[in-house]
């Protein structure tokens, strides 16, 4: 763990599309040190007994920033809502017993802009009250009982290259459907507005905000929205091959339209082809 005052060491709970993403993106930060763990939703507990352990095996850390990527659920999930939340508290407590007994620590959240909006309130869309909106909500909540050195980073639809331990978001499924040319479900309109983030570009962002000293929360999302038609074009363009597309019901039929002002400076300004065009190169070249 580093010992440089100025260069927090981070801890990386969740090994998903963003929490492998930032991991990887630590891991090319000079002097950055990061350990990093899948959740075992079953045993919360043992994240805080590996952590404590890690650090009783090294000099002690001047700092530590906690990011949080852990997430069990989406917008579709069903899911035992008090349970999800006593697992979630049982988890963050055993990790932050471990970190603060032997530096000041920060933590990150991980949360979700699409369920709860802009912590700046500027959303040009309606919120729909769901399970996971609730799941997310309580989770920011419980952390600030738990700890008074928090960041809430609410973040909008991320995407990657399919991965076997990880979702894909929508856009990454296109790419990696297309290629395979089998139908992907959309549970949505053609013309519903959504806002998409490749997890390269979270993780910048995450990477950055682990060296600011100020603790404000942030949305992390793209600058502009693009309607579902628009980014089964984008995927086409990019691809070059059909785009198999199976619309159903969508589950929260509303646009997810930030004021790009409430946007976090820390955000790469990738656009939605190059962030399709990133997916597609990965794929490919495995």
């Amino acid at each position: 763990m580093s010992t440089d005052p100025l260069v927090p060491s981070t801890i990386i709970v969740g090994e998903g599309m963003i929490g492998s993403a930032v991991a990887a993106r630590i891991r090319r930060r000079p002097h950055y040190e990061e350990w990093s763990r899948p959740t075992d939703w079953s045993a919360p507990a043992s994240l805080g007994a590996d952590l404590a352990s890690t650090l009783a095996d090294g000099p002690p850390p001047q700092s530590l920033a906690i990011i949080w990527a852990a997430g069990r659920a989406d917008m579709k999930s069903e899911l035992d809502e008090q349970a999800a939340v006593d697992s979630f508290r049982h988890a963050v407590s055993g990790v932050l017993a471990a970190s603060t007994a032997v530096a000041p620590t920060r933590i990150h959240l991980i949360s979700s802009a699409g369920a709860l909006g802009s912590p700046f309130e500027s959303n040009r869309f309606e919120l729909v009250d769901s399970p996971y909106r609730r799941l997310k909500l309580n989770e920011e909540t419980t952390l600030q009982e738990l700890h008074d050195d928090v960041r809430i980073h609410r973040v909008s639809s991320v995407y990657a290259a399919p991965r076997a331990s990880a979702r894909a978001g929508v856009v990454g499924l296109l790419v990696a459907n297309s290629l395979r040319a089998v139908e992907t479900p959309l549970f949505a309109r053609t013309v519903t507005m959504r806002n998409y983030l490749h997890a390269d570009d979270v993780a910048e962002a995450l990477a950055r905000a682990v060296a600011e000293p100020d603790a404000s929360p942030t949305l992390i999302a793209a600058r502009r929205s693009h309607a579902m038609n628009e980014v089964v074009a984008t995927v086409r363009n990019v691809v070059r091959r059909p785009v198999p597309i199976n619309y159903r019901p969508p589950v929260n039929d509303h646009d997810m339209v930030f004021d790009a002002r409430a946007v976090s400076t820390l955000v790469p300004q990738r656009s939605l082809s190059a962030g399709v065009r990133l997916v597609y190169d990965d794929i490919v070249g495995r």
